[in-house]
């Protein structure tokens, strides 16, 4: 199951708990809560452990992260944050493009942290070009087979991938076994 939350603004107070609507893809409507603390901040283009902050600013993707969606983003992740038990993704600006499908091949802006680090493990934004791929099973990790498909080229989302829908506990250098992953994923084109 995929848990689709729409994007809301938020400039979240380190001193404070900040409420934000949301909906999963159940129809549901729940309410998210920004966890107050001391967050990991990591901009996608800076290579190298993140810094810390007392407060996180942008959009409330879960009770533990938050994206400010700048040219190049950056990514908070609350200090001590709960692993992923499933899948979600997360709008931080519309498309009005070609949209992406299973097969697709597709170019994206991206960035990924490890949730409990904050590391930045890998960026496009910071190697300074795009990369181009198959959204292809058994090409990618699970949780972006499942997480970009139905993204509109311009589109920018967060994805946060649960370990069992990325390296488990077997990932590559710069990754920690069982580590939750967090993505933003900018979808640039469809097709070769």
């Amino acid at each position: 199951m995929v848990k689709r939350l729409p994007a809301i603004a938020l400039i979240v107070p380190a001193a404070a708990l900040v409420l934000a609507a949301c909906s999963s893809d159940t129809g549901g409507s729940s309410a998210t809560q920004v966890s107050a603390g001391t967050f990991l901040a990591t901009n996608c283009a800076e290579s190298g452990a993140p810094t810390e902050a007392q407060s996180a600013s942008g959009t409330a993707i879960t009770p533990d992260i938050s994206v400010l969606d700048d040219d190049i983003p950056s990514i908070y992740i609350r200090e001590g944050a709960a692993p992923a038990g499933e899948l979600v993704t997360a709008e931080l600006r519309a498309g009005s493009g070609d949209v992406a499908a299973l097969d697709d091949i597709i170019t994206v802006e991206y960035c990924g942290v490890g949730l409990t680090t904050g590391a930045l493990f890998d960026s496009s934004w910071a190697r300074g070009t795009p990369a181009t791929f198959g959204l292809s099973q058994g090409q990618l990790i699970q949780g972006w087979v499942d997480g970009i498909p139905g993204m509109q080229v311009g589109e920018r989302r967060v994805v946060v991938i649960p370990s069992d829908l990325a390296y488990g506990d077997t990932p590559p250098p710069g990754i920690e076994p069982g580590e939750t992953l967090v993505f933003v994923v900018e979808l640039l084109g469809v097709g070769a």
